[in-house]
């Protein structure tokens, strides 16, 4: 049996992919964001006339995404997201991290 080492100029550095930059207007998924029952979702980013931060932007989920997360049961295990109502079609997240969004235009 061979006990083999490897040293740190022997691994490759791979860059990580640079982040998008988000702006509002534009559809977006939802991804590696917590809680989770938010992965995945999409929507439309929207301007926070009460954020100067750039970091974060509200999102406009679609219809599909609020009647996923109408029916998500993991949404009564967090505080941070509550179950839309009834009646709403479209449901508003505020301050969504940017860094949890891609851009989502050629989805379907």
């Amino acid at each position: 049996m061979t006990n083999a080492t490897v040293t740190v100029e022997e691994i490759p550095f791979i860059p990580a992919p640079a982040p998008e930059v988000i702006t509002p207007g534009r559809r977006v998924r939802l991804v590696g964001i917590s809680p989770a029952c938010l992965n995945g979702l999409t929507g439309t980013t929207q301007a926070n006339p009460a954020s100067r931060a750039t970091t974060r932007l509200d999102v406009l989920l679609d219809e599909s995404s609020t009647e996923f997360l109408r029916r998500d049961h993991r949404v009564h295990n967090t505080r941070k997201v509550k179950v839309p109502a009834p009646d709403v079609t479209q449901e508003l997240l505020t301050g969504v991290p940017t860094d949890c969004m891609f851009y989502a235009e050629n989805d379907n």
